[in-house]
């Protein structure tokens, strides 16, 4: 029951900022939506009685943040450096980015 109340929660979220994005415009939509949503998240689970999954949570939501960062860095960069493979650009960055929050994570983890 409560990944049901946390993902109607997220929702509700979402919904909010797709509402500030029409009414606002796409910059203080994405703008509002880029700050992770996982940093919340977080002090929820932080406030319940296990600590340790909501420290790790929030360890996540960080790394997760600077991913995002590079995301939009390197699609930047490969939008400029070739404009007309768009698609490609964005799975390559996609992948960047994957490969990036699974490094660290992988060498951040205590073995």
């Amino acid at each position: 029951m409560d990944i049901i109340i946390k993902s109607i929660a997220s929702g509700i979220v979402t919904a909010i900022i797709l509402l500030i994005a029409k009414f606002a415009g796409p910059k203080m939509g994405g703008a509002i939506g880029g700050i992770p949503i996982v940093f919340a998240v977080s002090y929820v689970m932080l406030t319940l009685k296990d600590k340790s999954l909501g420290h790790e949570f929030l360890i996540g939501g960080i790394y997760g943040a600077i991913a995002a960062i590079f995301f939009s860095l390197i699609l930047m960069w490969f939008n400029i450096q070739f404009a007309k493979s768009h698609w490609l650009n964005f799975a390559i960055a996609y992948i960047l980015t994957f490969l990036l929050a699974l490094a660290l994570v992988y060498f951040t983890s205590k073995k």
